[in-house]
């Protein structure tokens, strides 16, 4: 019988965290997930040759990385000094933020790590740790620097490593020596991400594909309004509607990619699946043969409702397990739509499981699937869509126990085969159209995550005055002032500003806000105009009994993980 097909997207993923007028970076996740994750998802795959997979190097994450090995740092890297050199502020930094990472399952494993945090007293607010500092010697700090930066290294690359497994083993009374070579271990990871990534493309056992540049949500790029089509009577902001930026975002991570891969990439990531027929057309313009979004997506466009049964397997399996061919703007792309309810129970359900448990379920829902389709016409493809980084941390051992066994089983399953998109695209073409395309993303098939708001529609009033103030200095200040103001304002489109923005708790989404007005901030000082007032002054506040999030390089963002799953999926 004819094999169904698996396509992993992996999406690798980060916002841009420099401040690019100081040339700091607020937020350490690019290195901390380099390490831990972006270097291990492939490199996992050296030992499963069968396994072919997708990912996505989002622009903005590869041009930081790039930076970093240059010599950029974090605030977080700055509390490294030698422990007696630390200020009370710095200390203070340290208490704050060097427990970000999943208490249960990553601290609570090492005896000594959950010593300092029980130390700390479990708080997560940024005011809540002055009292704490009393109970810290300077062996303490040290050793809550050194398990930090050595926890957020992959633990399968840990153990593979004798001076990293020899750390762990020695727990405690860590020396300055112990700290430089953790974040030695840091660098020759990052070091590696993107060689390796290039070397299994070459080989063909993974494509890379990209994304626009800064990660703009481009249906609200190219018009605001579009948002009204999936939400009637929404209350949106003072149109804002620049398609030549979308178009910009697209050609920059282009010619990023073609710098890179000495190729053009040929699958494009909508930021968080978003798309319209508008955002299709101009990926078919700017060459892109193929792209993916999510089936709720794919349901209104094809306006019928994708039936589960109570163990949530697909009974109209036939629609939603095959390419589209989406006719959009007088041009064609191809489109595949994830499986929503499998993607989500590798990024929320399988952590919460016994592996081999979880591993089963997954295949048993895949047998099913193929079972479903085995009388239709075919071939059909199953499109798992996700994070590359944020669920892993959720699992006992992180990704490594779970992937291995998955992988090792589907490599031995004879009517299951893994693929990359682009292969099986060029072995398949598909072979139903769509004439149409819902506009909307993920995140409830619409937009209303990052617009339609009182505060999200702040954001975006913000963006659309900086922009316009773009078009009124042009001619009037140098090609250099103007290059450099444009970066800050494209960097300001991206989407995860107004993803935090009356989503999330304030203490999280405050860090998010004030780097967007200080980027649209650096835009209106290189044009050498006045800043406005409404810039200057947060657009969010705390809730009662919260402290105010200062914009202090050693105030710095507050923890960005939470002890409750509350992650996005995509």
């Amino acid at each position: 019988m004819k094999p169904l097909y698996l396509a992993f997207i992996w999406n690798q993923h980060q916002p841009f965290y420099q401040d690019t007028v100081k040339k700091e970076y607020i937020m350490p996740w690019v290195r901390l997930h380099a390490t831990k994750d972006y270097y291990q998802m492939a490199a996992i795959l050296r030992h499963h040759p069968k396994i072919r997979q997708t990912f996505n190097l989002t622009p903005s994450l590869v041009a930081q990385l790039q930076d970093y090995l240059q010599g950029a740092d974090d605030y977080y890297l700055r509390v490294m000094k030698p422990v007696e050199k630390l200020t009370e502020a710095e200390k203070r930094f340290l208490l704050q933020h060097y427990f970000d990472i999943q208490w249960e399952r990553v601290i609570a494993r090492w005896p000594r790590y959950q010593e300092l945090l029980a130390k700390q007293g479990y708080r997560k607010e940024p005011a809540a740790v002055e009292e704490a500092l009393a109970n810290y010697s300077d062996q303490d700090y040290l050793d809550l620097q050194v398990w930090f930066n050595l926890v957020w290294i992959d633990p399968e690359v840990r153990e593979e490593d004798d001076e990293l497994r020899a750390l762990q083993t020695k727990g405690r009374y860590f020396t300055e020596e112990d700290k430089k070579l953790v974040l030695n271990k840091q660098w020759a990871l990052m070091r590696q991400v993107i060689p390796l990534h290039r070397e299994l493309a070459d080989s063909g056992q993974i494509e890379v594909i990209t994304t626009p540049y800064y990660h703009p949500i481009m249906p609200l790029i190219i018009d605001t309004r579009s948002a009204l089509r999936a939400s009637p009577g929404l209350r949106l902001p003072q149109t804002f509607s620049y398609p030549e930026d979308g178009a910009e975002q697209i050609m920059r991570a282009i010619n990023q990619y073609r710098r890179i891969f000495a190729r053009w990439p040929q699958g494009v990531w909508p930021p968080e699946q978003a798309v319209s027929s508008e955002t299709l057309a101009m990926f078919a313009e700017y060459g892109f043969s193929w792209t993916v979004s999510d089936e709720d997506i794919l349901a209104r466009s094809l306006q019928i409702e994708f039936y589960r049964d109570g163990s949530g397997h697909v009974l109209n399996a036939d629609d939603l397990y095959r390419p589209y061919l989406v006719q959009a703007g007088g041009r064609e792309i191809t489109v595949v739509f994830r499986d929503h309810h499998l993607s989500d129970r590798i990024g929320f359900v399988y952590h919460q499981m016994n592996i081999d448990h979880a591993v089963a379920d997954f295949l048993q829902r895949l047998y099913k699937i193929w079972e479903a389709v085995s009388g239709c016409q075919g071939p059909h493809l199953v499109t798992i869509a996700l994070d590359g980084e944020n669920a892993w941390e959720w699992y006992s051992n992180d990704k490594n126990e779970f992937l291995h066994k998955l992988y090792s089983r589907l490599s031995q399953e004879a009517w299951l085969q893994t693929v990359t998109v682009a292969d099986f695209l060029r072995a398949y073409p598909p072979q139903r159209v769509l004439p149409q395309v819902h506009t909307g993303s993920w995140v409830d098939h619409n937009l209303t995550r990052w617009i339609g708001s009182e505060s999200k529609n702040h954001l975006w009033q913000l963006l659309l005055e900086a922009r316009s103030m773009l078009e009124k200095v042009r001619g009037t200040v140098s090609a250099e002032q103007l290059h450099k103001a444009r970066e800050n304002l494209l960097i300001a489109e991206g989407s995860d500003y107004t993803w935090w923005v009356d989503s999330m708790p304030y203490y999280l989404a405050a860090p998010f806000e004030a780097l967007f007005r200080k980027h649209l901030i650096n835009a209106y000082r290189e044009c050498e105009q006045a800043i406005p007032p409404s810039l200057l002054m947060a657009g969010i506040r705390p809730q009662p009994g919260e402290a105010v999030w200062t914009d202090d390089p050693l105030a710095g963002p507050t923890t960005m993980v939470q002890t409750t799953d509350s992650r996005g999926s995509s």
